[in-house]
């Protein structure tokens, strides 16, 4: 005989309360900022100029003083604020500011396989500088001139930042400098007017970029070719001449005649393609070093990334895929860094006072070391709690003291103050689903990853059912918004229309304001400035006036939840009366409760109107012509327009319905349902009726919500058991656990968030005949749920001990023990069978 025997759960309080203060907004820029831009503007434009007038000097300054501070000062300062600063990023920038801005957009293929791009300008780049740019002036002058124009007209044709984020050779290695996260967090570098030009926008957000991307083949050859492009330009200064000196006494920043002779074969030690082989010319001979060592690079790194991902899972069980390539992509970008400074600057900075040296040293050493060192700590976890934990501090409420920048000790002072609170744990609820909400709708946390969270919820002491109430809550807001195409994208569209949004509206209150008509033509150039559709304008548009179109197709949605959990229901009510139909209808009338309080409040019906009642209550029947004549009340009662619409969607849902003849048909519609404990209980009720078929447990084996996964594991397991061996007793799913709970009377009106809960925290024991489930006057607090067999109830001890009562399966005990903590009033045993 099997019985269920919950424990009685935990039950933290938890108290919190908004936050009103806020932090200053990601996109401001410190005040310091903008000088260094516009000194780093002219200090780029001065380079050509005093490479044309000063041959001598100008491969040193520019390539051993200018270009070799870059990759040092990009990590400092960070790298949203070397987007700001960039003299490139200017040039290509200047449509813009003339406001003839560019149109089109990247390629799908080049959106996919981006880091190709720029690694191949940079690598040319470098075989340029090693053939001719290195030492001559003038064609130091042509190259800045050249990059600079190609960053305008790009800019001219491409739309937004496509110049920095597809094409500049600079944009894969700063990532590669600052990705994950840099030394301190920075402001965000976004446009103010946003095109969505690239999807995972860096300048949004670069680390969601970095996580959402690191399985990216283009990413991962981009990050293992570069240390050997950067090792393999230094080296070649040794094979061409035979000795590190080539490079260290700085000679060649002053050799104008390269180009000359560097495509034609070497004779000497001046013209050498290689100093062992002379007769390569020196252009063959660069281009076939640089590939050489990159293509090494990345295989070496190829082959350790196994090793090394086996040595971190030994450290870090939990860890996976995307966790190794960001230890190896670490690896890389420290490799890269510190070979760069090996060289970079030398020829220059070897000439100073000594101490000048070796202190740039130290600065290096530190920076590389402090960088890898935060950067290995880094994990997608941390990023997804941090992303959560900063929109729960925008929330913050007390006045008094300014919340914290280390997120645990804001947590702490959180957690104290919402204590001491008087206002709940209602409102820390609120709190917590208010910044999941905006973190999901961010686009940089998915809801697996916030399902994850169990280190962030515990600090703020969230239960896991208040957890899970949130997350349902949620879904069925994205379900009501599955038409509105503001809310269905990226957090890169979602920008875009944002900003075209504020600015349509300016637009409009100036029209307004001067009762006037709106301007098509300024409309229609608004739009091409903002990169946005004729749909998606018309979706802006909608939102601002409050217009009937989104409305009635959400009001819809609403209607069909209606139809459909009432479709079921009555499917469930024509079968036989069983434990885990009962619990499904629960369900469903809730969900359908749910959607009826939701379409009557987004239409401001008053709750205890009578109109208001009556439809209610028309919208909750199980009769279909009942319900057709609430939506035909609902419908007089709203603008016509979203009333005709709403009839219509209702009777192409009703004649969708009725083509569900079936109980197994209506409950795989209910396995796609938003509520998780619909579609947890509907497979397994589905099981029962025989109708799960392969598709259905693999859709549902990777659910976002634990229970669905564990009932479908459940069931997968059972289905590849032996058919002798299906009747054996094995544990319990905790949706079987719920609909054991359900039937105890003391339990059959929790909500299926604690059902679920006392599951979790239930056991499940077999006892011999005639042993003893409880003994009187012992003290308990076991409650016992029969799941088979019986048992007898008797009063008195040994020989006076006498049969009062039997139970049987379903049967519900000790009750009494969790009321109240007197002894136990009587004696059950296992009765034989």
């Amino acid at each position: 005989m099997a019985v269920a025997t919950p424990r009685p759960p935990a039950t933290p309080i938890t108290k919190s309360t908004p936050a009103k203060h806020k932090r200053a907004a990601e996109g401001e820029v410190e005040w310091w900022v903008e000088p260094i831009r516009w000194f780093a503007l002219v200090v780029f434009i001065a380079v050509p100029v005093f490479a044309h007038m000063m041959q001598p000097y100008a491969g040193r300054i520019v390539w051993t003083v200018v270009v070799a501070s870059i990759p040092l000062f990009i990590v400092l300062v960070g790298y949203h604020r070397w987007r700001r600063i960039c003299p490139l990023a200017f040039f290509a920038q200047i449509p813009v500011r003339l406001r003839r801005p560019g149109v089109k957009k990247a390629s799908p293929w080049l959106q996919a396989n981006y880091y190709y791009i720029p690694v191949a300008i940079f690598t040319v780049s470098l075989w340029l500088r090693l053939i001719s740019t290195n030492g001559d002036g003038h064609a130091i002058t042509a190259f800045f001139v050249l990059i600079s124009l190609a960053a305008l007209i790009f800019g001219a044709f491409y739309t937004g930042k496509t110049w920095c984020n597809y094409i500049c050779p600079v944009s894969f290695i700063e990532k590669i400098y600052t990705e994950p996260h840099g030394l301190r967090e920075t402001p965000n570098s976004q446009c103010t007017k946003c095109t969505a030009c690239k999807n995972l926008c860096p300048d949004i957000n670069e680390e969601n970029g970095y996580w959402k991307e690191i399985g990216m083949k283009s990413k991962r050859f981009a990050y293992f070719l570069f240390p050997g492009l950067v090792f393999g330009f230094y080296f070649y200064y040794y094979l061409q001449a035979g000795r590190w000196s080539a490079y260290f006494d700085g000679r060649w920043t002053d050799d104008p005649m390269v180009i000359h002779y560097a495509f034609m074969p070497g004779y000497d030690a001046q013209t050498a393609g290689f100093f062992f082989l002379p007769v390569i010319p020196r252009a063959v001979a660069s281009l076939a070093t640089l590939a050489f060592c990159g293509l090494t690079s990345y295989f070496l790194l190829t082959q350790l990334e196994r090793p090394i991902g086996n040595w971190v899972r030994r450290r870090e069980p939990e860890a996976d895929d995307p966790r190794v390539r960001h230890v190896m992509f670490s690896i890389a970008a420290f490799t890269a860094f510190t070979t760069f400074y090996t060289f970079a600057g030398a020829p220059t900075l070897w000439r100073a006072p000594w101490a000048v040296p070796h202190l740039f040293l130290i600065v290096v050493v530190l920076t590389a070391t402090l960088f890898l060192a935060r950067r290995l700590r880094r994990t997608q976890k941390t990023f997804a709690e941090e992303t959560l934990a900063k929109n729960i501090i925008k929330r913050w409420e007390w006045t008094d003291i300014q919340p914290p920048r280390d997120l645990h000790e804001a947590f702490l002072i959180h957690t104290i103050r919402t204590r001491e609170s008087a206002k709940g744990q209602t409102q820390v609820i609120e709190i917590y689903k208010d910044a999941v909400r905006e973190t999901l709708a961010n686009g940089f946390v998915t809801r697996e990853e916030v399902q994850l969270l169990e280190s962030l919820r515990s600090q703020l002491q969230i239960k896991k059912a208040d957890h899970e109430k949130v997350m349902a809550a949620l879904a069925e807001e994205e379900r009501a918004m599955i038409s509105d195409p503001s809310k269905q994208i990226s957090a890169e569209k979602r920008l875009q229309l944002e900003t075209y949004k504020r600015a349509l509206e300016n637009y409009l209150e100036r029209v307004l304001a001067a009762e006037g008509d709106a301007d098509d033509s300024f409309i229609i150039k608004l739009r091409a400035e903002y990169r946005v559709t004729k749909e998606e304008h018309a979706a802006v548009l909608d939102d601002l006036l409050g217009g009937a179109g989104g409305i009635a197709t959400r009001l819809a949605e609403e209607l069909g939840i209606i139809e459909r959990t009432s479709h079921a229901i009555n499917a469930l009510e024509a079968e036989p009366s069983a434990a885990a139909h009962d619990l499904l209808k629960d369900l469903l009338r809730r969900r359908r409760v749910h959607a009826v309080d939701r379409l009557l409040r987004s239409l401001s019906f008053e709750p205890r109107d009578e109109t208001s009642l009556i439809i209610r209550a028309g919208l909750c029947s199980n009769n279909r012509a009942q319900r057709q004549t609430a939506v035909e009340q609902l419908s007089a009662q709203i603008p016509p327009i979203v009333g005709e619409r709403l009839t219509q969607s209702h009777r192409e849902t009703v004649s969708k319905q009725a083509e569900l003849t079936t109980l197994a048909s209506a409950l795989r519609v209910q396995t796609e349902s938003v509520d998780p404990y619909v579609r947890a209980v509907a497979l397994y009720v589905l099981a029962e009726q025989g109708g799960v078929d392969a598709d259905i447990l693999a859709r549902l084996g990777t659910d976002e919500h634990e229970l669905v996964r564990e009932t479908a594991a459940h069931l997968k397991e059972q289905q590849g058991r032996e058919p002798s061996a299906v009747g054996a007793h094995a544990g319990l799913s905790t949706v079987e656990k719920m609909i054991a709970l359900r039937s105890a009377p003391i339990f059959s009106s929790l909500p299926p968030e604690g059902l679920a809960e006392l599951g979790r925290a239930s056991d499940e024991h077999e006892y011999a005949a005639d042993e003893a489930l409880c003994v009187q006057g012992e003290s308990g607090n076991e409650v016992f749920i029969l799941l088979a067999g019986g048992v007898n109830v008797l009063i008195g001890q040994g020989a006076n001990a006498r049969v009062v009562a039997e139970e049987k399966a379903g049967g519900f005990i000790g009750e009494m023990a969790v009321l109240d903590p007197a002894p136990r009033s009587a004696t059950v045993v296992a009765k034989a069978g």
